[in-house]
């Protein structure tokens, strides 16, 4: 016999449906006000159909893990490293407006024979920017890596335009120009070893 209600009750099973899908994300967004969750704007999509915010994986911090910081080399362990033989390879950038034998005249920059330990903008002959001049001192290896590294950064308004961002090829080429010189080399900074190092050491010298 046929059940009377069969009708009623499939189209009370279809309603039910209908009623869950709309309104879950209802509950899930009243829940999450509740608590106070709000993590920015986020909208809904095939991978996320309920609008739920959530927080990358890649950007969670395992509680309790403390993060790795990078170790900052001081340029004088650098260059106690470096090697002006690759150092003169790496200079060879610069051959196209600087001259980098002894005599050597000036080009579209000044002449680089004895730059190490000379006063900035003092070569005679050549027409430098104000924005140099003004940078005024000597060319320790301080500054010159620092000049290397982002000559527009260090001193805005210079000419020269040139941004060598590995720092043992910096502590290279710098190692190759202090050899460019016909008297004594400029001495290199102090190789200063990391604090984790020093910390180490002193704890070795009590033991």
């Amino acid at each position: 016999m046929k059940d009377p209600l069969f009708g009623n009750k499939v189209a009370g099973a279809i309603l039910a449906t209908l009623l869950l899908f709309v309104g879950l994300p209802v509950i899930f967004k009243t829940v999450q006000t509740l608590a106070g969750g709000h993590h920015g704007d986020h909208h809904a999509s095939e991978e996320n159909p309920f609008d739920l915010a959530y927080i990358p994986y890649s950007q969670l911090q395992v509680s309790g893990a403390p993060q790795e910081e990078e170790v900052k080399v001081s340029l004088g362990c650098l260059m106690a490293d470096a090697s002006a033989e690759r150092g003169a390879r790496g200079a060879l950038v610069c051959t196209s407006c600087h001259s980098l034998e002894q005599g050597g005249g000036n080009g579209t920059g000044p002449a680089l024979w004895g730059i190490m330990g000379r006063q900035v903008a003092s070569v005679g002959g050549f027409g430098y920017t104000g924005a140099l001049q003004e940078l005024g001192g000597d060319w320790d290896f301080e500054k010159m890596d620092a000049y290397l590294a982002n000559s527009q950064a260090y001193v805005p308004g210079t000419q020269m335009v040139q941004r060598i961002s590995k720092d043992n090829k910096r502590a290279d080429i710098l190692a190759y120009l202090a050899t460019l010189t016909d008297g004594e080399q400029l001495a290199f900074p102090e190789c200063i070893p990391p604090a984790e190092e020093v910390a180490e050491e002193e704890v070795a010298s009590l033991e």
